[in-house]
């Protein structure tokens, strides 16, 4: 490519995403229980600007952190939220695979960008029904953030890592699917989420995965006007997470 045309191109390309709706707008817009379903309406992502894969790790460690968090938090909180038997269970079991998703980012390099979240909706921790789907939509965005860092890994050329992607994506998915699940056995005249698994693919969200951080903020669970949690640590999280620490398997990607 000459640098006439490398020149054009690059105008070209600042033209277009000048062009686009900033999913953090849309989002900023929306409740938090709407903000994230709120995304598939807009059009297709589209190719990912390149990111460093610093960037990213760091991004994946600090959405890691924040379900750590937040799981810890409902855990403790549990007779509040009435979790108990086999519902318990699965966030307990959720919570761990969440530390075990960011040792594995942060023996590779990764750094949380903040340990310092904040709760938008007090709700969230003490209503099951307003708990369970906060965790659907955040776990939309994580599965939606871990397919952009799959393809820029898979563009970059670096197949390990975007296999990495995927398998911890994919645990993500089954979080959400299991939120589903929790909301529709909650309540007989619940429809919206049966069936829990009800998508055939995975919805490409975000043009990159800076933008996947930009929604968690713009949601208000990163330097948002609500209640500040703070990580509680992996020690703290492994306890809550109890017995299902060591029930889950898997604890490395293979």
């Amino acid at each position: 490519m000459t640098d006439e045309m490398n020149s054009n191109y690059e105008a070209a390309m600042r033209r277009y995403l000048g062009s686009q709706v900033s999913r953090a707008k849309v989002l900023a817009g929306a409740g938090v229980g709407l903000a994230l379903a709120a995304v598939p309406s807009i059009a297709g992502a589209q190719t990912p600007a390149v990111e460093q894969t610093a960037d990213i790790i760091n991004i994946a460690d600090t959405a890691e952190h924040l379900a750590i968090t937040l799981l810890t938090a409902a855990v403790n909180n549990a007779s509040t939220l009435n979790l108990n038997g086999l519902v318990l269970q699965i966030v307990q079991a959720a919570l761990a695979e969440e530390v075990y998703h960011a040792e594995f980012l942060e023996s590779a390099g990764a750094k949380t960008l903040t340990d310092t979240f904040t709760v938008p909706d007090p709700k969230i921790l003490t209503d099951f029904t307003t708990f369970f789907n906060t965790v659907q939509t955040l776990e939309t965005a994580f599965v939606a953030a871990y397919l952009r860092a799959s393809y820029e890994f898979s563009a970059a050329g670096n197949a390990q890592l975007a296999q990495y992607a995927m398998e911890i994506g994919g645990v993500e998915a089954e979080h959400r699917a299991l939120a589903r699940a929790a909301l529709a056995l909650a309540s007989s005249s619940n429809t919206a989420d049966v069936p829990p698994n009800n998508v055939a693919f995975e919805s490409d969200l975000f043009n990159s995965v800076a933008d996947a951080a930009k929604a968690l903020q713009a949601a208000g669970f990163i330097g948002g006007s609500g209640t500040q949690v703070t990580y509680p640590g992996t020690a703290a999280a492994l306890s809550a997470a109890g017995a299902m620490a060591s029930a889950v398997t898997n604890q490395k990607p293979t």
